[in-house]
């Protein structure tokens, strides 16, 4: 790519994300926000609390506390909290421990328990009052409003998608955050989406089904996925209805701006706009030629070898787990798969491995450079947009031994993919042994009952990060013909953004 064209793409770049930056100030007008740190319990919870801009602060009024799911945060909750501020309530949304800007450590249990008291403490501050007070949540955050309910007694419970709590409907015990059904109070409404899984969907319904209380309603919301939910006017309508009528508000409340949803998907068009002619720039406009007589390993071996080594990797992980002092939840068990895959990997063709290690210090900084700078740049437009991505120092100090562990796996798979010959073989061989360690990683949560059921639920995000990665290590790799290089780029993304879902155990 000549230089005017690479000059064209990153202006191209820019107006994006100018463009997205604007029309997400748009959708935040009308808004007043605040931020909180507070004690609950041993949990410190960071804290923000949303109402329309011209309405005062009137506990009596309303309130909505509202939690998100397990790996989220209270960013992606702004779409939700919004649509219940237009009801003139003010909406309380905090990070939950171990996610977000809330330090850690995670378990269900603890998060539950600190939940409970957070609610307990804004009601004896006069921040909220119990009977004007409705508890959501969405996925792991409406089981936590469902059950935190049953002692603290709001005036209704909004629970969408939530957590199964029950071994029923395919929903085996490994994989249950919670192992005991709550008592649901009055006026609670459950909402679940017609492309959920059929155990969270059931589940749900069960427990309106089977609670007995003509004020407690299940409501299947058409065309809606899990993650889909958060952001979808038909949720948020019903919502806004359910908690209008509890707290006896004017039903007639309007929508908030979806703009930034579409402003956070043109900064990212721009990003990867700006990111071709970045990286040509950090590792030097000139393609090299693989180093250290690089080879081509058949196709076949290398999907065996990976196969076979990460089912190995499952059974190894079953007695020991190299990496568990990382404390993040289940983000340990996928450090530690990397790590035992990647040493395999490379153990198999130690002497190529040897041969191509080596790499110009230049382009070694160079790339990690670039890779750092896109991390930053990427997590920052993700915190400004659509949800919490900016890493805390507790998340910061992982990253050595999480990089380590993605270091050695996307080297072993450098090994495999071989020298970029032909740029879309080796995307797509690259991408195939990516896929073929993840099918196994399923393969352990759906078939040997690891319990490690993040690994499942996050794969949507996991295939986009490897197909958009994939083509950036790629491009690495050609200018810089180093499979240590594309490996040192590629485990730097890898590793911010296993750190930005896993929460801190």
């Amino acid at each position: 790519m000549n230089k005017k064209k690479q000059g064209l793409q990153a202006v191209a770049g820019i107006v994006c994300l100018l463009v997205g930056a604007l029309l997400t100030f748009h959708a935040s007008r009308g808004y007043s926000e605040r931020r909180y740190v507070v004690d609950a319990l041993s949990c410190r919870m960071d804290l923000l609390v949303i109402k329309r801009a011209d309405t005062g602060e009137k506990p009596e009024a309303g309130s909505v506390v509202l939690f998100h799911g397990i790996s989220a945060n209270r960013v992606i909750m702004q779409y939700l909290a919004r649509s219940f501020a237009e009801l003139g309530v003010n909406v309380f949304v905090p990070d939950l421990p171990g996610h977000g800007r809330s330090p850690g450590p995670f378990t269900p249990e603890k998060v539950e328990a600190c939940s409970g008291s957070l609610v307990r403490g804004l009601a004896a501050r006069g921040m909220i009052v119990p009977e004007r007070t409705i508890l959501a949540g969405h996925s792991m955050g409406a089981a936590i409003a469902l059950r935190i309910a049953q002692n603290f007694r709001p005036a209704g419970v909004i629970a969408i998608s939530p957590a199964p709590m029950q071994a029923a409907h395919g929903v085996i015990p490994e994989n249950l955050l919670f192992h005991d059904l709550p008592h649901l109070v009055p006026n609670t409404r459950l909402l679940a989406g017609q492309y959920e899984p059929k155990g969270l969907r059931q589940n749900a319904a069960d427990l309106a089904a089977n609670s007995g209380d003509p004020s407690v309603q299940f409501t299947l919301v058409p065309l809606n996925t899990h993650v889909s939910m958060l952001f979808s006017p038909s949720v948020a309508r019903e919502s806004q209805n359910w908690a209008a009528r509890v707290l006896s508000l004017p039903g007639n409340a309007r929508l908030p701006s979806r703009a930034n949803l579409l402003g956070c998907v043109l900064g990212l068009v721009g990003l990867l706009l700006i990111a071709g002619p970045f990286l040509r720039e950090m590792t030097g406009n000139e393609q090299r030629e693989d180093s250290g007589g690089a080879k081509q390993v058949s196709r076949l071996r290398g999907a065996l070898e990976v196969s076979l080594l990460s089912v190995f990797a499952l059974y190894v992980l079953h007695f020991w787990q190299p990496l568990r002092v990382l404390h993040l939840f289940e983000g340990d068990y996928l450090a530690s798969f990397f790590l035992v895959v990647g040493v395999g990997l490379i153990l198999l063709h130690h002497q190529n491995a040897r041969r191509q290690f080596l790499a110009p210090p230049g382009l070694l900084i160079g790339a990690a450079i670039a890779a750092a700078l896109l991390h930053l740049l990427i997590t920052g437009w993700f915190e400004l947009t659509a949800t919490g991505a900016w890493l805390t120092l507790q998340r910061w100090e992982r990253f050595p031994l999480f990089f380590l562990a993605t270091f050695l796996f996307l080297y072993g798979v450098e090994l495999l993919a071989g020298p970029v010959a032909k740029g879309r073989v080796h995307y797509g061989l690259w991408f195939l042994f990516i896929a073929l360690a993840w099918l196994a990683l399923a393969f352990g949560v759906l078939y040997l009952k690891s319990g490690e059921i993040l690994l499942v639920l996050l794969s949507p995000y996991f295939a986009l990060q490897f197909l958009l990665s994939g083509l950036g290590i790629q491009l690495v790799r050609r200018q810089t013909g180093s499979a240590t290089v594309a490996a040192l780029f590629g485990a730097i993304l890898l590793a911010g953004f296993c750190l930005v879902l896993f929460p801190v155990s």
